[in-house]
């Protein structure tokens, strides 16, 4: 099983990586599981240069292209994501951007989420989720939520928030074996 673990914060070990972190724990020793840290990555947004339209692939050479490789060798890709001014962050959205290309390479790759943050989480759900079905990707359920409640919060308030984090690893391990075996 190839799981890719994309951590969109910039906090490294803040809320959004505690959520990806249980989720991960769901998934069997066996598991293949590489972890991209978008924030020590350095790419940019798409410049609809639309050189892909014509290539095939995205030409523009910086640490996108590792993510790519690692996209496609994933069955299971696991996303996380802090609200930020009520949607993904900045690196989420850039990365989502920059895989306009690859429409239809992605499919049938299971995909999950999980999300943190005070409140308005409506559209960042809905931001994931929209990705992964353009995809056409196979959505592993509904996802975590992680509410912090301050700005600098912790999950310490919402007791709820790891266990529906490994509820959404288990459901993605499930899904894999429901398609694998």
């Amino acid at each position: 099983m190839n799981v890719l673990a994309i951590y969109g914060s910039p906090r490294r070990g803040g809320n959004t990586a505690l959520m990806v972190n249980e989720a991960l724990t769901a998934f069997p020793r066996e598991a293949d599981i590489h972890s991209i840290f978008l924030s020590d990555l350095s790419f940019t947004a798409c410049g609809s240069c639309r050189e892909c339209k014509t290539t095939g692939y995205c030409v523009v050479d910086d640490d996108m292209q590792r993510i790519y490789k690692e996209m496609l060798w994933a069955e299971v890709i696991l996303i996380g994501s802090p609200t930020q001014f009520s949607d993904v962050s900045a690196d989420i959205k850039k990365m989502m951007e920059r895989t306009w290309w690859m429409k239809g390479e992605l499919k049938n790759t299971i995909g999950g989420y999980v999300v943190t943050g005070r409140r308005y989480m409506e559209s960042t759900i809905n931001t994931l989720q929209a990705f992964m079905l353009r995809h056409r990707m196979i959505l592993g359920g509904s996802g975590a939520l992680g509410y912090t409640f301050t700005e600098m919060g912790i999950l310490e308030n919402d007791p709820l928030a790891l266990q529906d984090a490994k509820n959404t690893g288990m459901r993605l391990v499930e899904i894999y074996h429901l398609i694998h075996n």
